[in-house]
């Protein structure tokens, strides 16, 4: 196929800058938090309209100069119209999107495979079917996830109101009243006098925590740690998973059919997936590969992988239908994790109004509970 693993490494190292120095808070800013950064949205329309216009007859360069006058941001626009221009030069499709790094090394030798077999067609179709599923699979994910967490914020809010406005009130009684308070009142005012300072307190862990994860992510031993700590997490582990196994599978069945020799393949799901331990497995599995191990011998090594799909590759490899296996996978995959994600909404929607009603009470009856021993005091 005139593609080889060196090659991918080679164009690895081009793309990476030599020092996180080097790199201006500018150009981080650009790519990590929306600047030019290309959505997935806008990877799957140009991928389908593409498709869909080489299979109605045009050339590349007059399916692109069409697309081109469609779009309504002027980013998009630049950007085609930057590829076109080289493809005017005499560059290849490929050649030209690897000029612009907003498309990953996936999409570069998904298109290269197809221009060489001479199937570009029907890999921008899969491309643009990969992700259309990533988005689908993401809006599913925010679907069930989107009542749950406006219920646990109005219960947040909820209490912490009644810690900063109510449970002061009844304080003050108490306090011209005199006398011995319950336990449970004394808890209840005692939180209430600390909400503010707890609450900062709490922000301030969040957010340091969360700008040491972005900096100590970099090391091995870290990654390590952490993701074996978020893998442990009963219902969120599994999920994850789940959905990280779901993009190789669906990387591999796209790869695999376009004729990518397996070691390749491996290389680029492992780009393309992004999750520490399914990467450190491809890893893995591709160096027992180049020791003559099979596919399915080096997966059945990492527990990340399940006894079911590695039963399946051991089929695909005999039948010499990988493809067809990580097809087939992809699609249970997809099928579970929907349901997964509908069962993880409809779980946590009561657990979190039990939650809400649980800390109502608790507050209510600690600032009524003196009310009543004073009453039966009089009585």
């Amino acid at each position: 196929m005139g593609i080889s693993l060196e090659e991918i490494k080679g164009t690895k190292k081009a793309r990476e800058p030599k020092t996180r120095e080097a790199v201006s808070w500018k150009k981080y800013f650009n790519t990590e938090l929306g600047g030019f950064r290309l959505k997935d949205a806008a990877r799957e329309a140009l991928y389908a309209e593409l498709a869909l216009l080489l299979e109605a007859g045009l050339n590349l360069k007059g399916a692109l100069d069409l697309l081109i006058e469609q779009q309504k941001k002027a980013k998009h626009r630049a950007l085609l119209t930057a590829v076109t221009h080289d493809l005017t030069q005499g560059a290849r499709f490929s050649e030209a999107l690897q000029k612009h790094k907003v498309f990953s090394a996936y999409e570069y030798y998904s298109i290269k495979i197809g221009e060489e077999a001479g199937n570009l067609q029907e890999v921008l179709q899969k491309l643009a079917r990969f992700y259309a599923q990533k988005i689908e699979q993401r809006r599913a994910l925010i679907g069930a996830l989107t009542y749950p967490l406006i219920v646990m914020c109005t219960a947040v809010l909820a209490v912490g109101f009644m810690l900063t406005f109510m449970v002061p009130l009844f304080s003050d009684i108490f306090a011209r009243v005199g006398g011995d308070l319950p336990a449970l009142t004394r808890f209840v005012i005692g939180l209430s006098e600390n909400f503010s300072s707890t609450l900062g307190t709490l922000a301030l862990i969040a957010v340091g925590l969360f700008l040491g994860h972005r900096y100590f992510k970099r090391y091995e031993g870290y990654k390590a740690y952490f993701y074996k700590a978020l893998m442990a997490i009963p219902v969120v582990g599994p999920f994850l998973t789940k959905t990280y196994t779901l993009r190789f599978t669906e990387s591999m069945s796209l790869l695999i059919h376009s004729r990518v020799p397996l070691i390749e393949a491996l290389e680029l799901s492992n780009r393309m997936v992004g999750f520490y331990p399914i990467s450190k497995a491809l890893a893995g599995i591709r160096a027992m590969i180049l020791k003559g191990k099979s596919l399915e011998e080096g997966m059945k090594q990492y527990p990340v992988f399940d006894r079911k799909t590695v039963s399946l590759i051991r089929v695909g490899e005999e039948s010499n239908q990988l493809h067809l296996i990580f097809l087939k996978l992809s699609e249970q995959l997809e099928a579970d994790i929907k349901h997964r994600a509908k069962v993880l909404g409809n779980v946590m929607e009561p657990l979190i109004i039990v939650f809400l009603g649980f800390m109502v009470a608790l507050i209510l009856i600690s600032m009524y509970l003196p009310m009543f021993e004073l009453s039966a005091s009089f009585g």
